[in-house]
């Protein structure tokens, strides 16, 4: 990376470690022509048929791509040879934004184009919406900010936001932006905030050495200036992925998050977020089975699982990695199975969710190989199946089915999923739950015959083992059609 722009780095460093006064937020640039503030409802205003309408595309859509990308990509993992997870490198080493920040950001080195090779492997994948971060908990932007000299813009001079959203948006993918509500990096952040968020022991030893105070009131306008950038600045955003709350470090103390959501609906009407700038953001399985309130956010986001039973009469998504680590690192060896990871985007379905799947581009914003093979797998998968994910409703009582691992319904239309373990097997499903008068038959096969007999209140399906020695991944799918 030219010295030139590690000098432009440094200049922000030392700003933000008190070697100089740190400016006001900048002046947030006037709407965009496409995104004039509105008089929509809000989430917390509307009428059912309303937010219904709002949530329908993302309802239907049920399978996008998570983007994990930031300077830490080019760390791989590794701090002068210490290794210490991927996104959350500077704070599990304990690193100050400086340390940090010398030694990652001379590694970070985008390629042009790569955003639209994400793009092809979402789309080949059958993703239908991505959501990049804008900013991590390092708080380094991945966009053109007149807020911080700590983002692309400035010192690679690159909008990687405005390069994600055009790929994307050009390949008939919804557009959306992660957005990280802690910023380990800005010097007004105030982490003494009662909660169990993580902070950087040197970031917060060098701030201490150097006598500047935590300001959590400046800090808030630094992140709402911010946000209104990315709501004026790249057209229509679909979703806006909030990361994330804590104990007391929570919304209206922490983030004044009525004011922020309001002006967010206000600049994007249509925009989806989730619920994490609050305490309870389904993270924690103990928090399972609690209400959403709206005017907290349209959805919950279970990390890393699929919650036992869904979460009835909520929407709710899951987000996933194929390995470990949400970013890059060179030591993240653990990765899943495709048939493991299309398993998990039919459990979702099945429980009337949606499903997040994860990438991790290196430093030059390419994908691991090994990562891009299994996205193309789930491909091949969807192309036989994808009758079974888009539009799809989760089928949430089959008490007494054998079998099958889940089921979900499209209209009249029941598709039923059928484990690799269960080939072989006996199948049944409840009468009372399949639509009356049916035929059955395996997606993408249609010279396999099923045969379905009726014994009490089940119907025995009767499934020839060439039916998973034929199918992607061994993973048949059933459907189930109703009479006309």
């Amino acid at each position: 990376m030219a010295t030139k722009n590690i000098t432009t780095l440094m200049a922000a460093l030392c700003l933000s470690m008190g070697m100089g006064a740190q400016a006001e937020p900048a002046a947030a640039p006037a709407p965009a022509a496409k995104a004039q503030e509105g008089t929509a409802a809000l989430p917390w205003e509307e009428s059912t048929a309303q937010r219904d309408a709002r949530m329908q595309w993302w309802r239907d859509a049920k399978f996008g791509m998570f983007i994990h990308y930031g300077i830490y990509s080019g760390l791989a993992g590794q701090y002068k040879g210490r290794k210490g997870g991927a996104e959350w490198i500077q704070t599990n080493l304990g690193l100050s934004s400086r340390e940090y920040a010398e030694e990652a950001l001379p590694k970070f080195c985008p390629a042009p184009g790569c955003t639209d090779q994400w793009a092809e492997l979402a789309k080949a994948a059958g993703c239908r919406y991505a959501v990049l971060t804008s900013k991590h908990h390092d708080g380094f932007g991945l966009f053109d900010s007149a807020q911080t000299d700590y983002c692309t813009g400035k010192t690679i001079k690159r909008d990687l936001v405005k390069e994600f959203a055009d790929s994307f948006r050009s390949r008939g993918m919804k557009v959306g932006l992660y957005h990280s509500v802690i910023d380990w990096h800005h010097q007004d952040y105030d982490n003494t905030i009662p909660s169990r968020l993580p902070y950087p022991g040197n970031q917060a030893k060098e701030l201490k050495e150097a006598g500047i105070p935590r300001n959590q009131e400046s800090y808030i306008k630094y992140l709402h200036a911010q946000v209104r950038e990315l709501c004026t600045k790249y057209g229509e955003l679909s979703i806006l992925w909030w990361d994330y709350s804590n104990g007391q470090a929570e919304g209206e103390r922490a983030w004044k998050a009525k004011e922020l959501m309001t002006m967010v609906h206000r600049l994007q009407p249509g925009i989806i977020m989730n619920n994490r700038l609050f305490a309870f953001n389904g993270l924690s399985a103990d928090s399972d089975g609690t209400g959403l309130d709206p005017a907290k956010g349209d959805f919950i986001t279970p990390e890393k699982r699929v919650p036992a039973s869904g979460f009835p009469d909520m929407d709710w998504e899951s987000c996933m990695t194929v390995g470990n680590q949400w970013g890059y690192s060179v030591d993240d060896h653990g990765l899943k199975s495709p048939r493991t990871v299309i398993s998990k985007l039919e459990e979702c379905c099945a429980k009337g969710g949606n499903f997040l799947l994860n990438i991790g581009p290196k430093a030059d914003g390419s994908v691991p190989e090994d990562i891009v093979k299994v996205f193309h797998r789930v491909g091949d998968w969807m192309q036989v199946n994808s009758e079974a994910v888009y539009g799809s409703r989760g089928v949430l009582d089959l008490a007494g089915a054998t079998g099958f691992s889940g089921a979900s319904r499209v209209g009249g239309t029941m598709y039923c999923f059928l484990p690799a373990e269960a080939k072989g097997k006996p199948a049944s499903l409840p009468a009372a739950a399949i639509p009356a008068g049916c035929t059955a038959a395996i997606l993408g096969q249609p010279a396999c015959r099923v045969d379905m007999q009726q014994s009490g209140a089940n119907v025995q399906f009767t499934i020839p083992a060439d039916a998973w020695d034929n199918a992607v991944e061994n993973l048949p799918v059933l459907k189930l059609t109703p009479a006309k």
